[in-house]
């Protein structure tokens, strides 16, 4: 089968040429390409036929919502849609940012959320832009 194909590039007597190496890597990355689009095409085709599917719909009505927000994401390029209107009331933008890990030695959780409520009270800094890594109880020592 070899033979056939590459009867016309290659004769099998000669070594392997600059020229004919790149023949042949520009026919295996022809090759990829025409089957990645191929794929593409398939699960393109795949999802419009389950999109057009009222059974599926009915179904898994949760489905819909999940893919307008997954569709949402991947269009992060476009610009974004005019958000509802706000309410009449002013709400303050909460800062960005996550509390992440938090470890705990000797300390309940009660306490160590009134140690963190009173560093960001002292610093007036928003509680969710402070990261705390551990809050340890030290104990004096009895004597």
């Amino acid at each position: 089968m070899n033979d056939l194909i590459l009867s016309g590039i290659l004769k099998k007597d000669d070594p392997l040429s600059v020229v004919d190496a790149l023949i042949l890597a520009a026919i295996g990355i022809v090759i990829v390409f025409v089957v990645l689009i191929a794929l593409m095409l398939i699960v393109s085709l795949v999802g419009k036929i389950f999109d057009s599917s009222d059974a599926l719909q009915q179904k898994h009505p949760e489905w819909g919502q999940k893919v307008n927000d997954f569709k949402a994401k991947l269009m992060f390029w476009k610009k974004a849609q005019p958000a509802e209107e706000a309410p009449a009331e002013e709400v303050p933008a909460l800062a960005n940012g996550t509390c992440g890990e938090l470890t705990l030695v000797n300390t309940s959780e009660r306490d160590a959320a009134m140690i963190m409520a009173i560093v960001a009270d002292s610093t007036g800094t928003p509680l969710n832009e402070l990261r705390f890594k551990s809050i340890k109880l030290i104990e004096e020592e009895q004597k």
